[in-house]
Parts: C-alpha cells; sequence; structure tokens
C-alpha cells in the first residue's frame, strides 16, 4: 500500500483545474467582498500565531499529523499563513470556495518560503466533502467556517469519513449558542438604559439594535430556510459531541479561546464579556460610532455585573475551539 503522502499527490493531480485552481467544486464568490474582509474586522491577514497555535494544539492532544492537512474555508488565510509554517505532515491542501479568496491567500507567501509542508490550492464548497477520498486527512482545519455549512451533520460525517484514524476535525472561533442569545437579550435593555438618561435614540440606531437582536434570532431558529444566507447556525457543545459521537469523533470543547491562545507567549484573546459583545457590535454589527460610544458609557455598570461573574473562570460561553479527534484504528 503506497505512502499517504503518494496517494493524496496522486489524487491532487488526477484532478481538474480551474483559473490556476485544483477544481473539486463550482466557484461560489463570497456574499461581500473579499477584498475588504480583514477591513472590516479590524484584522490582518496571515496572523502566524493563529495557524503556530493550532498545530500547538494538535501536538498536546496527540494528534496524528503524518498525513496531509485541508483546511476548509481559507479565506483570507488568516490561520493558512502560520499552519503552513509549522504542520509537520508532507502537505496542505488550501481550500474556499471564492477563487479571490484563493488568491488574496495565495499571495502571502513567496516561491523562496522553505516551508515544510507542499502547498496546494483548491476550489472547494463544504457542501461537497463526498467527493474527497477516504482516510485521507491527518488534520482538518477550519477557522469561522461551520456557521457558514447548511447541513451541519452531513458534514461532520463528511469529515470523519475522510479522516485518518487518530486524525482530527478542528474548528476554531464558532459561536455558541447561549453566548449569542445572551448578548442578544442584553442589547434589548439598550433603549430602556438610555431612556433612563433622558437619551433618544435614533431611528438609525433603533434599526441597528433590531438588526442585531434579528440576526442572532435567525442564527438561533432552526424552523426556517437558510439555505441562501451567508452566515446559518449557532452551536451547543453537547449537540456537537453526540454528532461526532455517532461518526466515531470525541469532541474537546474549549470555550471563548482561539488557535492563537495556544502560541508564544499563550495570553488569551477572550478578556470578558463586555469587551466581546462591544467588539462584536462594532466590528460585526457596524453600529454607529456615537451610539456605541453611549452604549460603552450608559451599560458599564449593566455589563460589569456579568463580568464580575466570571472573575475566577472562563464564561459566559460565547465562542470557542471544537476539537473532534476520530479514534484510532
Amino acid at each position: 500500500m503506497p505512502p499517504v503522502a503518494d496517494t493524496f499527490q496522486s489524487w491532487i493531480t488526477s484532478l481538474p483545474r480551474w483559473r490556476g485552481f485544483v477544481q473539486i467544486s463550482a466557484e461560489r464568490p463570497y456574499a461581500h467582498a473579499e477584498d475588504q474582509y480583514d477591513t472590516q474586522y479590524g484584522v490582518s491577514a496571515g496572523e502566524p500565531e493563529e495557524g503556530q497555535g493550532l498545530c500547538a494544539l494538535l501536538a498536546s492532544n496527540e494528534i496524528n499529523t503524518t498525513g496531509p492537512a485541508l483546511e476548509i474555508g481559507c479565506g483570507t488565510g488568516r490561520l493558512t499563513y502560520g499552519l503552513a509554517h509549522h504542520y509537520p505532515g508532507p502537505d496542505i491542501l488550501i481550500t474556499d470556495p471564492s477563487s479571490t479568496f484563493l488568491r488574496l491567500t495565495q499571495s502571502q507567501f513567496g516561491s523562496g518560503d522553505g516551508l515544510p509542508a507542499r502547498q496546494h490550492f483548491a476550489l472547494l464548497n463544504a457542501d461537497d466533502l463526498t467527493q474527497l477520498p477516504p482516510d485521507m486527512f491527518s488534520v482538518i482545519a477550519m477557522r469561522s467556517t461551520l456557521h457558514h455549512i447548511l447541513n451541519v451533520d452531513e458534514f461532520i460525517a463528511s469529515c470523519a469519513r475522510t479522516l485518518r484514524p487518530g486524525g482530527a476535525l478542528v474548528m476554531g472561533a464558532e459561536p455558541n449558542e447561549s453566548g449569542y442569545v445572551l448578548m442578544a437579550a442584553v442589547a434589548q435593555f439598550i433603549p430602556a438604559v438610555l431612556r433612563a438618561e433622558k437619551i433618544e435614540l435614533l431611528p438609525a440606531w433603533e434599526k441597528q439594535l433590531c438588526d442585531f437582536t434579528d440576526t442572532v434570532k435567525f442564527y438561533c431558529r432552526r424552523d426556517i430556510d437558510k439555505t441562501t444566507a451567508e452566515d446559518k447556525h449557532l452551536f451547543v457543545p453537547n449537540e456537537l459531541s453526540e454528532l461526532g459521537a455517532r461518526n466515531g469523533l470525541t469532541l474537546r470543547y474549549l470555550p471563548n479561546a482561539t488557535f492563537s491562545d495556544f502560541a508564544p507567549p499563550h495570553l488569551p484573546e477572550f478578556k470578558s464579556f463586555s469587551v466581546f459583545f462591544l467588539n462584536y457590535l462594532q466590528y460585526c454589527m457596524m453600529f454607529d460610532a456615537e451610539f456605541l460610544q453611549l452604549i460603552r458609557k450608559h451599560l458599564k455598570q449593566h455589563l460589569r455585573y456579568l463580568d464580575d461573574c466570571y472573575r475566577s473562570h472562563v464564561g459566559p460561553a460565547i465562542t470557542g475551539v471544537f476539537l473532534l479527534k476520530k479514534t484510532s484504528a
């Protein structure tokens, strides 16, 4: 039986190419401007500590990294850059349904980087994982991707099928249902708090609040069609644990953690509920700067209550890392 690196190489070279990329799926552009993605969220692409931390997490959990790694939904390459520099396996298949995102990620690498693993870039929609060979990948890595996938049950099952024994599906920056609903509940008190301070809400501010609370409700509900939505779901850890178990995967959930938390100097990115909540309103919901300043000032004591509840331990869980390890043969 040929080594897994040879099997992977034979498979990848047999696939068609489209616009310079391996093609597993038809291209699907992102719903918003890809080249503005990092600007909106105030982040830098190619942050090496993201991939470095992921690889440290793999090592600490004794994940088999002798085979290729697959990144699903690379976006602008925030995870990719460090993963390519630190993954000890032979190959990395870097995928996204958007060719623009693939080119943005590809542009971070020069020809003389001397990286330990060979890089391959491919168009792949997460709904098409059944086209991947079984027992091929040691690691499937994702950052802020699972909540975009329509049928999570089928996706987890497909990941389990293409993972090698001892490998892992690792997903970071995924939203926790209870934490997001808590943020939306807190947001509903904003009008009453500001009215008590004799502050009139502008119609534009009221719309921003409604957009936020309606968005969380949309993510949370499971009785509506989310096919055309870009972001779709919130997650409950015990449900993902049960789903993983049905497919031979064991879950380790790390609440409010990011991949970069596991890279030196190991400084947790999550500070408190209030910091996450206010940053979410600013960067994800694009709240008006004046409105946000009023919220920061007049909800300070209310947000402090939640922060004080978690001075001694992590919480409330708003986001986190899900590591699903496949049982060894």
